[in-house]
C-alpha cells in the first residue's frame, strides 16, 4: 500500500468476532503512536521520529484488516490523516537514517585511513571519502531542517483533525460493549480470517521469488521488500493466534526485510550520487557558485559511488544465500501448517461437534436466502448422486460427501447480496462464518468448492489452496468438479432433472440423465462446466 492510497473493498464479512479481535488489537497500535508525539515535536532525539513511523505503518497494516468493522467514511478519513502523516514521518526519517550513515561511514573511513601504513613525515593521512561525505552531509541537514517544519505541520493537521481523539472514544465504547469472549470467534471466526490474511501476504512476497537471484532487479527487491514488511506486520497482529506466537517465521521475515532494507540504501545512495554526477556534467562551472561540488569534491563522490555499488553486490549475495537457506528448511511450508494446525488451544474447535448439528447449521444459514433453497437442495442432491455413481473412481469417505454436501447448500448463499461474481461472495461467507462450526480445513474446502461452481475459477486460483496437503487439494478439484456439473443440470433452477445414472469406461464417463421433461439446455450447460471434472478424474465426460 503506497503512501496516500486507500485499499480496495474487504473480501471478508464484517463478522461480530473479527470486529472483536480488532478492538484487542487496534488500541494498542493507536496507543504506541500517540506517545511519540510530543518527543516528534520536540525532535530532540531521531529514534521518536523512527518509532512513531513504524507506529503508523503498524496502524495503516492494521486498519484494512478491520475495515468491515468501521464505516466507509471513518474508514477513508482514518486512513487518509495516516497517510499523510505517515509520508512526512517517513521522508524526515529518511533523512535521519542518511545522516546517521553518513556520519558511521565517514567515523568508520578515517579510522580504516588511519591504520594505513604511512611513509615517515607525511602526517594525518587524508580521508579520500571526506570531500563527498562532508558535502553530502551538508546537503541532508538542510533538507532536514525543511522536512522538520512538515513533520510539523502535519502533526498539527493531525491534531486539528481529532482522529486520533475520535479513534481512541470508538474503541473504547466497542470494546467496553463486549461483555464476554466470543467463544465461536476464537474457534471458527478468526482463525480463517487470520490464515487468509497471512497467506495471501506470504503469496505476495513469494510472487517475487523468480527475480531474487538477479542483482539488477532493483524495483522487484524493493518490492519483496514491502511485501516482507507488509507480512510480517500481518502476522504481527494475528500472532496471538498461534502457538509461540508465530516467533520463527517473524524473526526470519524481518531479517529479509532487514537485508533489502539495507539494499535499498545502497540503490538509494547510487541513484542520488550519479544524479549528482549527471548534472554537473551537464552545467557550466561559474566563479560564483560556491554551493556546487568543486573537483575534489567529485573525484570522491566517485569513489564513494564505487564503493555503494561494490556494496550492493555483497549484499545481494548475502540476500540470496540467506533467502535459499529458508527454502533449504521449508520454513515457508511451516508456517503454512502453523496455520492449519498450529493454533493455541483457546483458538481450536470443539472436536466434538456432531454432523446433524453441523447440517443444522449449515441450513439455517442457507435459509437466508429463501429465493435459493430448492436450488440448493436439488443441486445438492445431484451432486450427492453424482459422488455415489462415481465411488469407485475417487475413492473418497463419507466425510468428504459431507463437505460436498455443505458446499451444495451454500454454494450460492452470496446471491443474496448480488449474482454478479456471486460465488466470491458465497465464499467469502463460508470463510468467515462464525456460526458454520468447520474447522479451518474443513471450511477452506467447503469455501474453494462453492467457489469453483461457476465462471472460469477454479480452486488453485484462491490464495487458500497451495495452505493444503496435495491429497486434499486432489479432492477439492473432484468434489468441485461434481458441483459445477450438478448446478449445470440445474441451470434453469426448475429441478427438472430427477436422477443420474453413470457408467465408468477407461477414457471416459458416461451420464444418463433421467428427466420427465426436455433437459437440453441443462445438459448443454453441464457439458461446458465439464473442463474441470476432466481434468480432476483424467477422463472425458460424457453425458446422454
Amino acid at each position: 500500500m503506497e503512501s496516500g492510497t486507500i485499499p480496495g473493498p474487504d473480501t471478508v464479512a464484517p463478522e461480530r468476532g473479527l470486529c472483536w479481535y480488532g478492538l484487542q488489537r487496534l488500541p494498542v497500535l493507536l496507543d504506541a503512536f500517540a506517545r511519540e508525539i510530543e518527543g516528534v515535536r520536540a525532535a530532540e532525539d531521531i529514534e521518536y521520529i523512527h518509532r512513531m513511523r513504524v507506529a503508523t505503518r503498524r496502524l495503516r497494516a492494521a486498519l484494512p484488516l478491520f475495515r468491515a468493522c468501521f464505516s466507509g467514511k471513518q474508514y477513508s478519513r482514518w486512513m487518509q490523516e495516516m497517510a499523510n502523516i505517515t509520508r512526512a514521518l517517513g521522508e524526515a526519517r529518511d533523512a535521519d537514517v542518511q545522516i546517521a550513515f553518513l556520519l558511521k561511514y565517514q567515523k568508520r573511513s578515517r579510522s580504516a585511513q588511519k591504520k594505513k601504513a604511512q611513509p615517515p613525515g607525511t602526517g594525518i593521512p587524508v580521508n579520500p571519502y571526506d570531500p563527498a561525505l562532508l558535502y553530502l552531509l551538508a546537503d541532508l541537514r538542510k533538507r532536514r531542517s525543511q522536512l522538520q517544519q512538515r513533520v510539523l505541520s502535519a502533526l498539527g493537521a493531525l491534531e486539528k483533525s481529532g482522529v486520533i481523539g475520535d479513534m481512541q472514544i470508538l474503541f473504547a465504547a466497542r470494546k467496553s460493549a463486549v461483555r464476554r469472549v466470543p467463544w465461536k470467534t476464537m474457534s471458527y471466526g478468526i482463525p480463517t480470517v487470520a490464515a487468509l490474511r497471512i497467506e495471501t501476504r506470504l503469496v505476495t512476497m513469494l510472487s517475487y521469488e523468480p527475480w531474487v537471484p538477479y542483482p539488477d532487479a532493483v524495483a522487484e527487491h524493493h518490492a519483496t521488500r514491502i511485501a516482507a514488511k507488509k507480512l510480517r506486520y500481518t502476522m504481527e497482529i494475528y500472532g496471538p493466534v498461534y502457538r509461540l506466537n508465530l516467533k520463527k517465521p517473524l524473526i526470519r521475515v524481518k531479517k529479509i526485510q532487514e537485508v533489502l532494507g539495507d539494499l535499498h540504501d545502497c540503490d538509494v545512495w547510487i541513484d542520488h550520487v550519479t544524479r549528482i554526477m549527471l548534472r554537473e556534467r551537464s552545467h557550466l562551472r561559474t566563479e560564483k557558485e560556491e554551493k556546487r561540488p568543486d573537483t575534489a569534491t567529485l573525484a570522491s563522490l566517485r569513489l564513494f559511488l564505487k564503493e555503494r555499488e561494490r556494496a550492493r553486490i555483497l549484499l545481494h549475495r548475502q540476500f540470496v544465500r540467506y533467502w535459499e537457506s529458508q527454502k533449504r528448511t521449508h520454513l515457508w511450508d511451516e508456517l503454512r501448517q502453523t496455520l492449519l494446525y498450529g493454533r493455541k488451544k483457546k483458538f481450536q474447535p470443539d472436536p466434538e461437534v456432531r454432523i446433524e448439528e453441523t447440517r443444522r447449521v449449515v441450513g439455517a444459514v442457507a435459509a437466508q436466502f429463501p429465493e435459493g433453497l430448492a436450488h440448493h437442495r436439488h443441486a445438492t442432491h445431484l451432486a450427492l448422486m453424482l459422488f455415489d455413481s462415481l465411488q469407485p473412481v475417487h475413492g473418497m469417505t463419507k466425510h468428504d460427501r459431507f463437505l460436498l454436501e455443505c458446499a451444495g447448500m451454500l454454494h450460492d448463499i452470496g446471491w443474496m447480496t448480488r449474482q454478479k461474481r456471486h460465488n466470491h461472495l458465497s465464499a467469502a461467507r463460508i470463510f468467515a462464518d462464525e456460526t458454520l462450526p468447520f474447522d479451518l480445513p474443513d471450511r477452506v474446502t467447503v469455501g474453494l468448492i462453492a467457489l469453483a461452481h461457476r465462471g472460469q475459477e477454479t480452486p488453485e486460483t484462491h490464495v487458500f489452496f497451495p495452505l493444503l496437503p496435495e491429497d486434499r487439494q486432489k479432492k477439492i478439484l473432484q468434489l468441485a468438479a461434481l458441483l459445477r456439473v450438478a448446478d449445470g443440470l440445474d441451470y434453469l433452477h426448475l429441478g427438472s432433472v430427477q436422477e443420474i445414472h453413470c457408467i465408468i469406461g477407461s477414457g471416459e464417463i458416461s451420464c444418463d440423465i433421467v428427466s420427465p421433461v426436455d433437459v437440453t439446455q441443462e445438459k448443454e450447460r453441464a457439458r461446458s462446466k465439464a473442463v474441470l471434472f476432466t481434468r480432476a478424474f483424467g477422463r472425458e465426460l460424457v453425458i446422454r
